[in-house]
């Protein structure tokens, strides 16, 4: 047909053409015969009416060829719409329905859908609409038991106003049902294998002192209890040996886990069979992993997450994203000090090969960073190493150590080298650093908590000695990783490994004040944290000369201090039973503002009825910064990493760049509140796990 159209155009152009040669060769004719001028008129007008009757009829056919092709289209595009298995919808611009199928408005269930929008109609976001008509894109929505993968795209649209058209960006979805895949997705899923390991996190601790009786009943209580917790999830268990166990199961398995807030972790610290320790395990699951290596990888790395956060909690790798159950008890000190002696002796080794050894802190450094790096440098110069200590901007706690003990004649040095002399900034240790270059890294384990990142990132050989629990973002790439949340301080991990580094090696009393005042500031004076390793550190300090009378001129302050704590203590208010808060605003970026909240939040929770206590300070460059305490009945830490901070359970804390006390407040009730309600619900179990 489309050939015969073509035809007939052609035909057309053709006619004109032969009457033009007819007209050239009439008027030619007439010149030469006058007299045939007449009848050449009456052939010619009889030619053109033949012509021109030819012409109407072949537009009379094109027209009704060209209207039968745009009937059978509309014919077609009504039947798609109306026939097809898709669903669609047309709103307006101000996102008003002006149009749907029928298949649309059957499987939305809805009657009178018209002049609504489309969060109305389908389960959406309140602000559906303008989210949709930025971007075209796609998701998938459910309508009770049916399942519809929901295209959207930007549409013009026409509406009338005042006898007027106008033209509008509108929004068209199609909806198609995808239920069968949807479920076969989601069976799947379910069904994807995730592997666990379990390990005896405190076995030692646990066995010292039992008879060899108690400790098979123990063994066998606890390997019973985790082999009927396998069974009871569909799941297999695979003992490795007296400690650790490979699991698996399946991820509907894990997600009931996770439901349940891993309540084998509180069934397992019920088991008593002689042994005055509760026993603890830490679970590392994993759901992610292409090949069964990487899904065991991922295991593997899920239970040193959970060692490194204290232990006696699980966490799990799923969706590329990690979630931490338990660790809401507090850290049992560890009595063994094997570990210590094998770091102490790989620090010796690496600083041996070292050409250059550079010590760090945390930003803001305090007296436990302060000490820290004292001891480590010391190590370092010990054996002849050229040392630095990389120190933030804001060290006014170097310099105030420094004062106490030069008015008491007492030099803070080693080997005659004066600390202060080698404390360098980032900017000015960066151009030190080598490919040999050692970077001690010591109360922190963060990137973003780091004196100096430059330094960080220049250092290819790193170690890390902390005891705050583990944060999904440690730093990577290190040789050496020491993190000891059982510990009340890194000054006290530190002086530990002083004593394995070298037996020759003398601690002077400068050293030891400043390793002592470490330990009694985040022992909160040793009421905090405190186990017998701290204070048999704390004994080696004093016989190596720490003052305490030293340790309490550096903890004194100044009456202007006072007073504003004292404000601040007096505008704090209760939003929520159990939560105290006060907030600092307009505050100087600097140390003393840290360590104020930090001390605002302390004389919190000593009131009545508080168990968490937050000191929010408000920066004058935009920046805002929470202290976070508690009485031990509340997990804090949990709290400050949803905001991305860290710390311990009764000590955290974050720092947050843009913004305002207003901005973070209800989200701190929020999660205080959740973290209360939850101690509550468990002191009505007959196990505890706040």
């Amino acid at each position: 047909m489309f050939s015969r159209f073509n035809r007939n155009m052609n035909s057309k152009a053709d006619t004109n053409i032969y009457l033009l040669i007819i007209v050239l060769l009439a008027i030619l004719v007439c010149y030469l015969q006058p007299k045939l001028i007449f009848p050449a008129l009456i052939l010619f007008g009889v030619i053109y009416y033949f012509s021109r009757q030819n012409l109407i009829n072949r537009e009379i056919f094109f027209s009704s060829y060209l209207d039968n092709i745009i009937r059978n289209i509309e014919r077609t595009n009504h039947f798609a719409v109306r026939k097809l298995d898709v669903g669609i919808a047309v709103f307006s611009k101000y996102g008003k329905l002006q149009w749907k199928n029928e298949l649309f408005a059957a499987w939305t269930g809805k009657s009178n859908l018209e002049g609504k929008k489309p969060e109305e109609i389908l389960p959406l976001a309140q602000n559906a609409f303008e989210l949709m008509s930025v971007r075209d894109g796609e998701q998938v929505i459910q309508i009770e038991d049916h399942y519809y993968r929901m295209r959207y795209y930007s549409v013009e649209t026409q509406e009338r106003h005042s006898k007027k058209e106008n033209t509008s960006s509108g929004l068209m979805l199609y909806l198609t049902d995808i239920t069968d895949y949807e479920l076969l997705r989601q069976k799947y899923s379910n069904d994807k294998l995730c592997l666990a390991y379990v390990r005896f996190d405190n076995y030692e601790e646990v066995m010292r002192g039992l008879s060899e009786t108690n400790m098979a009943n123990l063994n066998g209580e606890i390997n019973e209890l985790l082999t009927k917790w396998a069974a009871s999830k569909q799941g297999f268990i695979c003992r490795m040996n007296k400690e650790s166990s490979l699991m698996g199961f399946s991820m509907s398995a894990v997600m009931d886990m996770m439901e349940d807030k891993f309540m084998i972790l509180d069934k397992v610290r019920e088991i008593r069979s002689g042994n005055k320790i509760p026993p603890t395990v830490s679970i590392g699951v994993a759901c992610d992993g292409v090949t069964l290596e990487e899904l065991i990888g991922n295991a593997n790395k899920s239970l040193y997450l959970a060692l490194g956060r204290g232990g006696d909690q699980a966490v799990v790798m799923k969706d590329k994203n990690t979630q931490f159950f338990g660790g809401t008890s507090s850290v049992g000190a560890k009595s063994t000090r094997v570990r210590a002696r094998i770091v102490a002796q790989t620090i010796h080794e690496q600083m041996l090969q070292a050409d250059r050894i550079f010590v760090m802190g945390h930003v803001n450094e305090d007296y436990d960073a302060i000490g820290a790096t004292i001891g480590m440098a010391k190590l370092g110069l010990s054996l002849g190493k050229e040392t630095y200590i990389v120190s933030s901007e804001h060290n006014a706690y170097y310099k105030r150590i420094t004062e106490v003990l030069d008015n008491e004649n007492i030099i803070l040095s080693a080997n005659e080298t004066k600390y202060i002399d080698i404390m360098r900034s980032g900017a000015d240790a960066l151009p030190l650093v080598t490919n040999k270059s050692l970077l001690v890294i010591v109360d922190h384990h963060r990137e973003v908590l780091s004196a100096s990142k430059a330094v960080l990132q220049a250092c290819r050989n790193r170690i890390i000695i902390d005891h705050h629990r583990r944060a999904e973002d440690i730093i990577g790439d290190t040789t050496l990783l020491y993190l000891e949340p059982s510990s009340s301080s890194t000054s006290e991990l530190v002086t530990e490994l002083i004593g394995y580094f070298d037996d020759r090696l003398d601690i002077t009393p400068a050293e030891a004040t400043a390793l002592y005042a470490g330990i009694v500031l985040d022992t909160k004076n040793f009421n905090v944290q405190t186990g017998e390793r701290t204070f048999e550190a704390a004994a080696l300090l004093r016989r190596c000369g720490a003052n305490p009378n030293l340790i309490r001129q550096l903890f004194k302050d100044d009456l202007s201090f006072v007073q504003q704590k004292a404000k601040l203590i007096a505008g704090a208010r209760m939003p929520i039973p159990g939560l105290s808060v006060a907030v600092m605003r307009n505050a100087d970026n600097d140390t003393m503002s840290s360590v104020l909240a930090a001390q605002t939040a302390d004389t919190l929770i000593t009131i009545e009825s508080v168990a968490v206590g937050m000191a929010i300070v408000e920066y004058k460059d935009g920046s805002l910064s929470i202290s976070a305490r508690s009485d031990g009945s509340v997990n804090v830490q949990v709290i400050m990493e949803e905001l991305g901070g860290g710390g311990h359970q009764t000590v955290a804390g974050v720092q947050l760049a843009n913004k305002r006390a207003r901005d973070v407040e209800a989200q701190i009730i929020a999660l205080t509140k959740k973290q209360l309600e939850e101690c509550r619900t468990d002191e009505s179990n007959s196990f505890t796990r706040c």
